[in-house]
This record gives C-alpha cells, sequence and structure tokens, in this order.
C-alpha cells in the first residue's frame, strides 16, 4: 500500500466512492477510521470495487473494517446472534434486497450482471492566490524568470539536478547521486532512470547537457529564438565544452578551475531541464518539462493558470493533487478576503496587516519562512546624479533600517545592509552588530554639500515605486521623509502592480526592486555581474567579477568567505544598493488544505503535496 510520507503503517479499508484509504490505528477503536486523502487505487487488492464503509473500527490494527458489501453480511450475522428474525421478516428483507439490485445493476453479456458501477472522486482541485505578476513576459520556458508569478510555473512543470531547502542544504532530484575528483575540477552526476518528459520520451544526459549549455549561450547551443540567459553570469564558472554526456544517465562537468560548492551553485532558478534541442519558440507557451504539472492552454497574462497533475512523474505517489489553479490577486485585501471566505485555498503572500485578523480565524492556518525576499532601492550607477557615489552614499544615510522592520513588515523581517548578504547570515561582510542603523540626516547633508547640492540647489530625484510585495510604498515614503529633512527634492511615481516589472523596473534609474534570498555566490552576481541579465544598478566592474570567480575556485571554506566579504563590502560602500532588509514570507491556508510550506526563495514552489479535503 502506498502512503504518504511520514504517515503510520496501518490497516487499510477501502472507500471505492471515493478511491480513498481509510485507515485506523490502535487509538481509533470504537470510532470510524479516518481518510487519508491523495490515494487513487483499486480497493481491497481486487478490481471489485465496494461502497464506501461507515462501520465503526471494532479491531485496530486488523482488516476488519469492511466496505458496505462485506457490512451487509455483518449485519445478517450479528442480527441472527441478536435475536431471531422471523422466516416472514427474512424472506420480506431478501427480497426487498434482490429488488433493489435488479434496479441498480444491468444485465452484461450473457446476461450475467456486472458489479454497480460507483462515481469516480471528484478531482482535488486547489486554488492559489499568488502576486508579483510578470505580466506578457511570463514565459513557460525556464531560461529567463523576471517574476515571481513567472518562476512559481516554472516550479509546476520542471525538475534540476539538485534542490536547495530553506537552510541551503542540497538533496537530490533528477541526479540520484554525484561525486567529484580530488581537486573537485571534475563533477560527475549520475541521473534516475525512468524519468519522463511531458511530452513522454525518457530523460537522459543529453537534455541535460543541452539545458547547462544553452543556459551559458543560448545561440551556440542552437537556440537563436531568445535573446539572452538570466543564469549566464551565476553560471560563468562552468565550461561550455566542459559539459560532457558520458553515457545516457551520466553528466560530467569539466571545470577550468576548482567548484566545490558546484552542486549548491547550479540550484539557481534558471538550470530546470529542458528537452534538448527545445528551443524558447517551443517552449514558451507550453513548456515541456519532467515536473508534476503540466500547464493548460497557457497564455501569459491568464487568470488562473491552470496546472493539471502528470500522470507519469517519477515520484511515486505524487502529486497529491488532480489540478492547481493560480489566480493573480494583486491586493493584499482581497487575498486575505480570499482566503478568510474560502474562494481561495492558499494564499502566498499575506500582507502583514492583515494578520491578527487571519490568526484570530479557526478556519486558516498561518505559515512563516525565515528571511526571504529583499527589499532595496535601485540607483544606476552610471547615470547622473547616481554616477556620484556622495549622492549613493547620502540617500543609504537618509532613514532608520530598524523603522522600516517595524513599521513597514510589523517586525515580520530583518535590517540589511546595502548588499544582496543579510547581515544576519554567517558569511555576511559585517555582522548585524556593526550596520549602522540610525538614520544620519547631517552626514547626508555634508555629503551632497561636497557633490555641490544645498538649499539653493536641491538635488532632484524621482522615485518609481509599486506595491509588489508587502511594505513596499511604505519604505518609499520613509525614504521620502528622509530626503526632505536633508533638503532633497523627492518625488513618488507610483506604478501599477500589474505593469511594475514590464514598464518600470530595468527602464529608470531611481527604483523599487526586490531580490530573493541566495547564497552569497548567487546573490552576488545574479545582478551585478557584468554578463548580468539584469544589470539593475549598472554595476559593471570586471575586478569585481575576478573576485567572484576566485571564490568560486577558493578550496578552504574561510579563505572563500573572505573573497567574498570583499565583494559585499565593497557593494555596500559603493554600489546602488540601498537597505536589501528582508522580510519573512507568511503564507496562509484553509485549516482543510495541507502541505505546503513557504521557501526562503519565492522563487521556488513546491506544490508536490498540496492537497485539501472537501
Amino acid at each position: 500500500m502506498r502512503r504518504r510520507p511520514g504517515s503510520r503503517s496501518v490497516a487499510p479499508t477501502c472507500c471505492a466512492a471515493t478511491f480513498l484509504w481509510r485507515n485506523c490505528d490502535s487509538t481509533m477503536c470504537g470510532r470510524i477510521a479516518s481518510d487519508t486523502p491523495g490515494e487513487r487505487r483499486h480497493c481491497c487488492h481486487t478490481e471489485r470495487r465496494y461502497e464506501p464503509s461507515y462501520t465503526t473500527t471494532t479491531e485496530c490494527g486488523s482488516s476488519r473494517t469492511r466496505g458496505v458489501g462485506w457490512r451487509f453480511m455483518d449485519r445478517l450475522s450479528q442480527n441472527k446472534e441478536r435475536r431471531r428474525m422471523s422466516r416472514k421478516r427474512m424472506l420480506l428483507f431478501t427480497i426487498v434486497a434482490l429488488l433493489g439490485l435488479v434496479t441498480t445493476m444491468a444485465p452484461g453479456p450473457m446476461g450475467i450482471a456486472p458489479v454497480a458501477e460507483v462515481k469516480a472522486a471528484d478531482p482535488i482541485v486547489v486554488k492559489f492566490a499568488i502576486t508579483d505578476p510578470g505580466g506578457e513576459a511570463n514565459s513557460m520556458d525556464p531560461i529567463n524568470q523576471p517574476s515571481g508569478e513567472n518562476s512559481i510555473m516554472v516550479n509546476m512543470s520542471y525538475n534540476r539536478l539538485v534542490d536547495m531547502t530553506s537552510n541551503f542544504e542540497i538533496l537530490p532530484e533528477l541526479a540520484e547521486k554525484w561525486e567529484y575528483n580530488e581537486d573537485a575540477t571534475e563533477w560527475t552526476f549520475y541521473l534516475r532512470k525512468g524519468v519522463k518528459f511531458h511530452d513522454g520520451h525518457e530523460l537522459t544526459s543529453k537534455d541535460v547537457v543541452y539545458t547547462f549549455q544553452r543556459i551559458l549561450d543560448p545561440k551556440r547551443a542552437g537556440d537563436d529564438t531568445v535573446a539572452g540567459s538570466e543564469g549566464a553570469g551565476e553560471l560563468a564558472f562552468l565550461n561550455y565544452d566542459g559539459i560532457i554526456a558520458v553515457d545516457d544517465y551520466t553528466v560530467k562537468f569539466k571545470l577550468d578551475g576548482p567548484a566545490v560548492e558546484l552542486p549548491l551553485m547550479i540550484s539557481i532558478k534558471a538550470p530546470w531541464i529542458v528537452p534538448y534541442g527545445a528551443k524558447f519558440a517551443d517552449l514558451n507557451t507550453s513548456g515541456n518539462g519532467t515536473g508534476p504539472f503540466i500547464p493548460v492552454d497557457f497564455k501569459p497574462v491568464d487568470s488562473p493558470h491552470r496546472f493539471v497533475k502528470f500522470e507519469d512523474y517519477w515520484e511515486e505517489g505524487l502529486p497529491l493533487a488532480d489540478e492547481i489553479q493560480l489566480y493573480m490577486v494583486v491586493e493584499a485585501a482581497t487575498r486575505a478576503s480570499a482566503i478568510k471566505s474560502g474562494e481561495m485555498d492558499f494564499v502566498q503572500i499575506i500582507d502583514f496587516a492583515n494578520i491578527p485578523e487571519l490568526e484570530a480565524d479557526p478556519n486558516i492556518k498561518l505559515l512563516t519562512s525565515g528571511p526571504s525576499i529583499s527589499m532595496l532601492g535601485i540607483m544606476w550607477v552610471d547615470t547622473p546624479p547616481f554616477d556620484d557615489n556622495r549622492v549613493r552614499t547620502a540617500l543609504k544615510k537618509i532613514y532608520n533600517k530598524q523603522t522600516v522592520v517595524d513599521t513597514c513588515w510589523l517586525g515580520y523581517g530583518v535590517i540589511g545592509d546595502d548588499n544582496p548578504i543579510n547581515p544576519q547570515q554567517p558569511s555576511a561582510w559585517r555582522p548585524e552588530s556593526e550596520v549602522p542603523v540610525e538614520a544620519d540626516i547631517e552626514g547626508a547633508k555634508a555629503l551632497l554639500a561636497e557633490a555641490g547640492y544645498g538649499p539653493d540647489n536641491p538635488l532632484k530625484v524621482e522615485f518609481y515605486a509599486s506595491e509588489q510585495f508587502p511594505g513596499f510604498l511604505c519604505f518609499a515614503q520613509i525614504l521620502e521623509q528622509g530626503a526632505k529633512e536633508a533638503g532633497i527634492d523627492f518625488t513618488i511615481v507610483t506604478s501599477p502592480v500589474a505593469d511594475y516589472w514590464d514598464n518600470v523596473w530595468l527602464k529608470v534609474p531611481f527604483m523599487l526592486s526586490a531580490h530573493n534570498q541566495r547564497p552569497p555566490f548567487s546573490g552576488l552576481s545574479i545582478s551585478h555581474s557584468c554578463q548580468s541579465k539584469y544589470p539593475e544598478t549598472h554595476w559593471c566592474k570586471p575586478e569585481y567579477d575576478e573576485l567572484l570567480v576566485k571564490a568560486s575556485r577558493t578550496v578552504d571554506p574561510e579563505e572563500r568567505v573572505a573573497v567574498y566579504r570583499q565583494a559585499m563590502k565593497w557593494i555596500t560602500e559603493e554600489g546602488g544598493d540601498i537597505f536589501e532588509g528582508k522580510f519573512f514570507t507568511v503564507a496562509a491556508s484553509r485549516a482543510n488544505c495541507s502541505g505546503y510550506t513557504p521557501h526562503v526563495q519565492i522563487a521556488r514552489f513546491d506544490a508536490r503535496r498540496v492537497t485539501c479535503t472537501r
């Protein structure tokens, strides 16, 4: 018998009308056995299907609990022992039972009546309210994922070689195991056998090699339908020609230098495995992965996006749901109302202001991650007035970091240090206790005066913002208040949430942005490498890139962290990032639903075990 991970092995009885296993244990004698959802097997080890059993369990731990067909006979024997039935009553009871069978069962071939047809269970359809819309840029090709919405959909349909937990621990996924040579310049991954893509063909090493080569250089790999890859900068340590298919189920990575963290370094959000030769034009609106769900009639701006269970998914017993529906709900109040009313089964992100009312609702469960999504101001370091580091530093001084956490996130977050690695991490270049927290208005005024700004010539800036995530507009208002105290003419330009990533992000020199929680090698390269697909601050320094490569090839852990810290310090002191504090993701589910845990990387969305009982 298949059972959910973590469930106890107990005596099964069947419920064919719902295709559920019923379980009982020693604590449940005298009560109705409980349902374990998600099992879709014929019951009782036979093709015969019984009606649901509603009898109480009198011998828990055995298989004495019966289906309706057996229950009928049990009652006859029990009644015989309790009292004698008159022959007339017995004859009448038998006639009624036979008449019931005749009316419900039509004769089959040769006049033999078949077993009565039992209505199949309703499919398990789960509704998710999500946010951070990608608009027309949404795609089922995982090579570029510019929004949270896009990443969620990719997660539904694809797998990577390895997965990463919220604690940055690496787990096998399409690769069962891996090994490396003495100096970590060669890594060998062994693939699972029998894994199928949605189009039915089996995964081989050829698909893996193509996926990584396409990320590094799409045109060279044969895809001239996509303009660049967001993972190219993060995977720059790989050698295009050194990615080799040893045989159908073995892939080797030969590197130009050591990479002792390679499994962690390839767990970024880009290398979801696609079929050999698949191009953007092929994957854009259809997708073709090995993941648990298949998209249905995908369109970039649809709501809901529908994903149905992939029946040949390689993890036995998963996914539990038959269909996941993703609804884009950008308004925080609407998301809260939807989970309270039961219109939605899950909400991906709850606004912190809605937490008290949802905590008080017995029909709702709140689910919290660790520090997950960063909030930051972005300045183009090559564009006036932000090309002057005195101006950039002044803007980093005009607000209180803890006030942002307490006011905008109601304490559900941690402060940042103006670089992608938050100071609470062990690898941070300085600990949280050494990070300046208080606003320094006088210091900001002095720097602006050095840069030529003052009462007669105030610095004028337009700051583009949108409530993509909780607290974003609040942060913009705190910056505005501090700017006025420093004599800065600061204007907030608010953009509609649905249009922000398409029409504002990367298109203006001063704006709000958000980053996933990432380990150092990834967090420091995703938008700061010269090869970055998303050069938010226009920070491109070859010496900086050399630091990242050096760190990736440094075998000694302490020496490697020391190199990363140089890069962090450089961005803090000269970069175009403001704040980079991270908030905790608070999700919500209905009490009758389970199986979802928010990841510290919002780009990682795992719906394999999501289910609801109705």
